[in-house]
This record gives C-alpha cells, sequence and structure tokens, in this order.
C-alpha cells in the first residue's frame, strides 16, 4: 500500500510541475492566431457569427444591414496590406484585378461607393469603435477589446478549421 501512496504523489507532484511550467494561458492544442483574418464589428452590434456566404454577400453589398436593422458600413484595407489579400481569397473569392473591377461596376450601378482603405490596426479598431454599424477584417492577433470579433461558419479565430487565413 505505501508503494502506491508514494507512486501517486510522485504522479500528482510531476503533473503539478508541468501544469505550473505550461501555464494555463498555453494550452497544448492551441493554434497560432497571427494567420487568421478576424472579422471585427463594432461592439454594439446584434452580430455574434456568420456563414462564410453570408459574410460575402455583407461585403458585396448584397445584404445591407444587420439585425436591429442597423446598415452596414464597411472598410478596407489597403490593397498591398495582407489582410486585404486574404479578404480577397477568402471573402470575396477574387483576384485583385476582380476587385477592381466588381468596385466600378459597383460603383456606376450606385450600389457601393469605394469603401475607406485603411493602413493599420490602430486603424481598424478606430473605424470599428466610431461605426455603430461597421464590419471589416483584421489579423486575429491585433484585435482588442474594442471590437467584437464574430465567428465564421461557427468558428472563432485560433480554433480549428477557422476559414480565413492570411498566408
Amino acid at each position: 500500500m505505501n508503494f502506491r501512496l508514494k507512486y501517486l504523489r510522485r504522479w500528482w507532484a510531476v503533473a503539478g510541475l508541468l501544469l505550473l511550467w505550461w501555464g494555463p494561458a498555453a494550452p497544448v492544442f492551441a493554434q497560432d492566431k497571427r494567420s487568421d483574418l478576424a472579422i471585427v464589428v463594432n461592439d454594439s452590434s446584434l452580430l455574434e457569427s456568420v456563414s462564410s456566404a453570408e459574410l460575402q454577400k455583407i461585403f458585396k453589398r448584397d445584404k445591407l444591414r444587420g439585425p436591429g436593422g442597423f446598415k452596414f458600413v464597411i472598410a478596407a484595407w489597403v490593397p498591398e496590406a495582407a489582410e486585404q489579400k486574404a479578404a480577397l481569397q477568402g471573402i470575396f473569392q477574387m483576384t485583385e484585378e476582380d476587385y477592381a473591377q466588381f468596385l466600378a461596376r459597383a460603383n456606376i450601378q450606385g450600389k457601393l461607393v469605394k469603401p475607406p482603405e485603411l493602413r493599420s490596426a490602430a486603424e481598424v479598431r478606430h473605424f470599428i469603435a466610431l461605426s455603430p454599424g461597421a464590419i471589416t477584417y483584421l489579423r486575429a492577433s491585433d484585435v482588442d477589446p474594442s471590437v467584437k470579433v464574430l465567428k465564421v461558419d461557427g468558428k472563432a479565430p485560433g480554433e480549428p478549421g477557422y476559414p480565413l487565413k492570411i498566408k
């Protein structure tokens, strides 16, 4: 009996040391958020989650209003930004040339005015905080409490299977 008790105590001691070393903030299976493109909205938004198809409709201006009747206000990154390239591929499913043609057609049809182009994560967070209907995208590692992150297809940035990636 004493041998089993000693063995059990040693096992718990080793497990406790490992937990202290790794800590609760570093789970073994956590995914790196730096490669995820988070969809962010104003903190007052009623949105919590969107599907990829719904997200594409919002950004292509086929869906103009969100829950509660607020009008979506969209912003984009400057064309050379990795976030913009990821959005073109993951949300719009277009090349840069296709996107430029899409904007020109939508502008002529009166469907869309070219969205403001933001240059930094700080500008994105500021834009989102000031605009109640704002929706745009941001590198998940640049998210802070001033913005609300939406789940896409039921997954949050950092979770396995999250669909929007920055390459």
